[in-house]
């Protein structure tokens, strides 16, 4: 059996599951890759977000040990420590978003996107107040102290993609709120608004909260969001790893693209979160391979927000399963 280190059990104690040829575009001392893994021991940091499902599905579907990995699942913050941990080899893979992983890409940092995971389902990210709240549209929110877990991330990133499609000029002030503290720091009057993804949308909803802004809706809908990176020395030194790896996820995806009822079902047994909430919160839509298009139109968002540089080119940092 894979293993979960103990510290995701205090993460599952929250009652919510924070669910191209090969080549990594890393340099010149890529391995060859002849079928045999290079290591069969990994350690995958994590974040309990239904986006992130797949490698859970994997895990405990037996897919990695199909694949001849025995899988560790170290749960972090967020996907900006992700990178931060695969590219000083603390971790072999983690989870990341496309938009955090191609800035820090685009800024130098040695990684690269190994598999595409996700996209955002519709109704699946918001941005919501206390019911009471005078906060009423997108333009009321300027100026406002709105929470979002990491800043420059997919929260405040598409709020702004949102708002120049609107025509509009509102700038909130963002603060790094973790997602299970957003509900109580609305409440409590901490910050104006808070943003959330699934499951905790649906939580907000639960507890009251009123949404103001549909992130991804118009130019969000869609967005190709969650990804798992490895350090570009990690991938060269390793591709046969990495290939099984990436199948692994894949055929995760796949499945659970397949069968949306399965995966609500099967959503509590992994972080207990309420029956009622896996089988009427939105899911995201899984990936079962690399879609670089996708990615592009994530980079082009960056480029024209000046989080990126225009010659930004995403697919020098995209891994693709060698064919067969």
């Amino acid at each position: 059996m894979n293993k979960i280190r103990t510290a995701l059990a205090a993460v599952a104690a929250s009652g919510v599951l924070v669910l191209t040829a090969c080549g990594s575009g890393a340099g010149s001392d890529a391995a060859a890759p002849d079928g045999n893994l290079e290591k069969t021991k990994i350690t995958v940091g994590v974040l309990p977000l239904a986006d992130y499902g797949a490698v859970y599905w994997a895990d405990q579907k037996g897919l990695f040990e199909k694949e001849g990995l025995d899988v560790t699942l170290e749960p972090i913050q967020g996907g900006p420590i992700g990178i931060q941990k695969v590219a000083s080899g603390e971790l072999d893979y983690a989870i990341a978003n496309t938009i955090s992983a191609s800035i820090s890409q685009a800024q130098g940092a040695p990684v690269t996107d190994v598999a595409f995971t996700a996209s955002l389902g519709e109704g699946s990210g918001a941005i919501f107040v206390k019911p009471d709240s005078p906060i009423q549209t997108i333009d009321d929110l300027n100026g406002k102290t709105v929470g979002t877990n990491t800043t420059r991330n997919i929260g405040d990133v598409t709020f702004a993609n949102l708002a120049k499609s609107e025509g509009k000029d509102v700038s909130p002030n963002w603060v790094e709120v973790p997602f299970p503290e957003m509900v109580s720091g609305v409440q409590a009057g901490s910050i104006d608004a808070g943003y959330t993804p699934e499951p905790f949308w649906s939580a907000a909803q639960q507890a009251g909260m009123r949404r103001v802004v549909d992130l991804t809706s118009g130019p969000n809908a869609g967005l190709a969001a969650s990804i798992f990176v490895a350090g570009n020395s990690f991938v060269d030194q390793n591709p046969d790893t990495t290939a099984a790896f990436t199948r692994a996820i894949y055929e995760a995806g796949g499945q659970m693209a397949a069968d949306e009822q399965a995966v609500r079902n099967w959503i509590p047994s992994v972080a207990k979160v309420p029956e009622n909430v896996a089988q009427t919160m939105v899911m995201p839509t899984y990936s079962s391979g690399m879609d670089v298009a996708a990615l592009e139109k994530v980079s082009n968002m960056l480029k024209d927000q000046g989080l990126v540089p225009g010659e930004f080119d995403i697919s020098a940092h995209v891994y693709q399963l060698p064919k067969d």
